[in-house]
């Protein structure tokens, strides 16, 4: 068995015994987090195709969290979870092209940010 199936088979567990969405989304967060951290330790190693695949992996948890907000449900929030996501998507990209640290240590900062909330929340 290797490492990435076995952390996947425990990633699935996990999810699949969350209990609630707000744990759901928290986890989605951390995940974010956690790729971009991975990107901003492989530019300064010079790697960018895993730079890239991290920024990619945590790009993708952002589109997600954006395609799951119910503008209708969740009114001003919803538009301004909204705002905030598209801002971080732009903002990789731009980090993708230039390799700049400083914008993912800024969508790392937001995300930490919205999590501790959600967290207060639960």
């Amino acid at each position: 068995m290797t490492f990435t199936y076995a952390q996947n088979v425990y990633t699935k567990t996990k999810v699949n015994t969350s209990t609630t969405p707000l744990d759901l989304v928290i986890m989605l967060y951390d995940g974010a987090i956690e790729y971009l951290q991975k990107a901003i330790y492989h530019i300064k190693e010079g790697d960018n195709l895993k730079k890239s695949e991290n920024l990619s992996r945590a790009r993708a948890i952002i589109e997600e969290l954006l395609s799951s907000l119910n503008l209708d449900i969740g009114g001003e929030i919803a538009e301004n979870l909204q705002s905030l996501y598209l801002y971080m998507l732009m903002e990789l990209l731009k980090a993708n092209l230039k390799n700049d640290i400083k914008k993912i240590e800024e969508v790392v900062k937001l995300l930490v940010e919205l999590r501790s909330a959600w967290r207060a929340i639960k």
